[in-house]
C-alpha cells in the first residue's frame, strides 16, 4: 500500500525527515526516512520520485530479518 509522506520535518543539518507506514504480513510498520536537501519542497520531490525504491528497501529489510519489530529507519544522503 503506497502512502505519501505525512510531512517533512527539518532535522536541521541532518536533513528532512519523512514518516510513512506500510503493511507487512498483516502488521503495519512505521518508517522514517531522512533526505538531505536544500528545502522541504525539494526533499518531498525526492521522496515522491524515489518512493518505489524506498518502499522496496523497507520491505526487504523486514523480510530479511535485518529489521525486527522496531521502527524501520532508512537514511538517504
Amino acid at each position: 500500500m503506497q502512502q505519501g509522506p505525512s510531512g517533512a520535518r527539518s532535522a536541521e543539518s541532518s536533513g528532512f525527515i519523512f514518516y510513512f507506514q506500510f503493511a507487512s504480513n498483516g502488521t503495519r510498520r512505521a518508517c522514517s526516512l531522512t533526505i538531505q536537501a536544500d528545502s522541504a519542497n525539494e526533499a518531498a520531490k525526492i521522496f515522491r520520485e524515489n518512493w518505489t525504491a524506498i518502499e522496496t528497501m523497507a520491505r526487504e529489510g523486514v523480510s530479511a530479518g535485518t529489521i525486527g519489530s522496531r521502527t524501520v529507519i532508512l537514511a538517504a544522503n
